[in-house]
């Protein structure tokens, strides 16, 4: 599980801002829900939802974690003077300072704080430390740029020869080169960033073969799918998938090379929802088929489309980070899909969902507990910034007190009271 997660120096992050993930012990709203207990001591929240204005950050916050994720995995790829991804805060007369990703997580009973600092082309700083459960550090290994990097020996063994050879590139993780050696915490930790956390745009629909082609190949994942569509009630609650053959039935005319080698390559996966045809008394007589594409509403395809990743989640306990969830979705929809995040029985493994929403009616204490809900917003240099609701009286002069767990979120937010709204030219909300 992902407890922490901290940036600076990315895309619109110029500032180190950090999400906290831990359930705070301060407060009791609802009890014995929301969250999910990883020690005797920490419990990390199982839902986050964060709020703000257009152009926040809240995408760049998301795009650094990915980034992050991506760097890791596809590090020992690089050749030696490959460039890396960095994408700093420009509007800024400071320069030559590095984008910073660190994360602290939870895995296979473990808990590892990682990190690195880079530029361009040179990876200056990383870090690896262990987190006992009384929240006392051990660390494994340390690396800055021009010297040799220091390795406790309870770190993995076959990272030794590293730096005393040519095989730690200036643009290479130590992690990701340990890994590749056979490294077993490297390797461990490097599977939680490919396995256990993940990225996805609740706009850009480019997940939905995923869900398909499991659901054509795996009888149990359509079994799922098919639960968790009777829970959304859209209408039907079972679906016939089929894989379209384009080599026996002919590619369309003019259709570009490269879009006729992706359907070689991966079939697509045609999805046909079953609905029931009734008579003048109102009885089911009779099944018929409606194309999901052609015949279903933009709202029915996402939330199909969804099911696979959000399920996927929650088999393998993977933190998924949703950019607009609610887009294209009724309320009540989005809400039933974080309360099955929120409650323990539905979420066993410890799945986690972070989500950008615009969506206020949301905004609620039956939902989540105050700990959950976070703002963006950008400062008067437009360095994007983000804060907890707990914390909204330390960042906005409107408030007195930290919000308590029966006021009124939703009202609180729309008049100003939490920050992170836009404030239009003669269209301002009142206060």
């Amino acid at each position: 599980m992902l407890i922490q997660f901290s940036v600076s120096n990315f895309r619109s992050f110029g500032k180190e801002m950090t999400l906290n993930l831990t359930a705070s012990k301060g407060i009791k709203d609802k009890p014995g829900s929301n969250i999910t207990a990883i020690s005797k001591n920490i419990s990390v929240l199982n839902s986050i939802a964060f709020y703000g204005a257009n152009s926040s950050g809240k995408s760049n916050f998301f795009l650094a974690v990915d980034a992050m994720r991506l760097m890791v995995v596809r590090s020992v790829k690089l050749n030696e003077g490959d460039p890396l991804q960095y994408d700093p805060f420009i509007l800024s007369t400071r320069e030559n300072i590095p984008t910073k990703f660190e994360a602290v997580f939870h895995n296979k009973r473990k808990t590892y704080r990682y990190g690195f600092e880079y530029d361009e082309k040179t990876i200056l700083k990383e870090w690896l430390f262990l987190i006992s459960s009384r929240k006392t550090e051990k660390m494994l290994f340390t690396r800055e740029a021009g010297k040799m990097p220091i390795i406790e020996a309870s770190f993995d063994t076959q990272a030794k020869s590293i730096g005393t050879d040519s095989k730690l590139n200036a643009n290479r993780l130590l992690i990701s080169l340990a890994g590749q050696l056979g490294g077993d915490i490297s390797n461990s930790i490097i599977g939680w960033f490919n396995n256990k956390i993940g990225f996805i745009s609740g706009i850009d629909d480019t997940y939905s073969q995923y869900t398909r082609r499991r659901v054509y190949s795996d009888e149990s994942m359509k079994g799922l799918v098919q639960g968790f569509l009777c829970k959304m009630r859209l209408g039907f609650e079972s679906f016939v998938p089929k894989k379209i053959d384009f080599e026996k039935i002919g590619f369309p005319q003019g259709m570009p090379q490269e879009i006729i080698a992706q359907l070689k390559k991966d079939p697509y996966i045609q999805i046909s929802s079953l609905h029931k045809v009734y008579d003048e008394t109102g009885h089911a007589i009779r099944t018929i088929k409606l194309d999901l594409d052609g015949q279903e509403s933009a709202g029915t395809n996402k939330v199909f489309n969804l099911s696979g990743p959000i399920l996927d989640s929650l088999e393998r306990g993977v933190t998924i980070f949703v950019d607009e969830l609610d887009s294209q979705m009724h309320p009540f929809l989005t809400w039933k899909i974080i309360e099955i995040f929120n409650d323990p029985k539905e979420n066993p493994n410890g799945a986690q969902l972070v989500f950008t929403t615009h969506d206020t009616h949301l905004l609620s204490n039956k939902l989540f507990r105050r700990d959950q809900i976070w703002f963006t917003e950008k400062d008067n240099m437009e360095c994007s910034t983000i804060y907890p609701m707990m914390k909204a009286v330390q960042a906005k002069e409107t408030l007195k007190h930290a919000p308590r767990n029966d006021s009124n979120y939703e009202k609180n937010y729309i008049n100003g009271l939490y920050g992170a709204i836009p404030f239009l030219i003669n269209g301002a909300p009142s206060e």
